[in-house]
């Protein structure tokens, strides 16, 4: 069966990357850099090809984001598109890894659009707004009421 996955594109997705693994803890699945013959082929410069990213990819807790280089073309994140991250709300460790992660964001110093608490249907929510713009909502719900 398909899966759905997201594929970010930013000006420069090494940078990107080494930020997600620094500050989310990502660990890097691949980066494919664009070769000579491609960038000749699209016309555009040779120069720093071990700087372009092609295709890349990461982990966020268990959560496969694939991404490359914009390459000039496509729009920045806009706030149409957020990327949540869903906790189990009766998984202790869950929440404590939850609470952990954004934490340590936070401190990053992002922009906090929702603090992470208490909501009134019984888990919990969050929103930052990540150095690329990229939203991102942190969330825990009882899955054991999902349907």
């Amino acid at each position: 069966m398909a899966k759905l996955y997201s594929y970010l594109s930013f000006d420069n997705a090494k940078e990107s990357m080494d930020y997600y693994k620094d500050v989310f803890g990502a660990t890097l699945l691949e980066r494919n850099q664009m070769d000579e013959s491609m960038a000749k082929e699209w016309g555009m410069s040779t120069d720093n090809l071990e700087d372009t990213t092609i295709h890349g990819g990461f982990v966020v807790l268990g959560n496969t984001i694939f991404c490359s280089d914009r390459f000039g073309k496509g729009e920045p994140f806009s706030s149409s598109v957020t990327l949540m991250l869903d906790f189990n709300s009766e998984d202790a460790e869950e929440v404590e890894a939850l609470d952990t992660l954004y934490k340590k964001i936070t401190e990053s110093g992002v922009e906090i659009i929702d603090p992470l608490d208490e909501k009134f249907w019984g888990g919990k929510m969050g929103i930052i707004k990540d150095k690329y713009g990229l939203l991102w909502m942190f969330h825990a719900q009882p899955h054991s009421k999902l349907v």
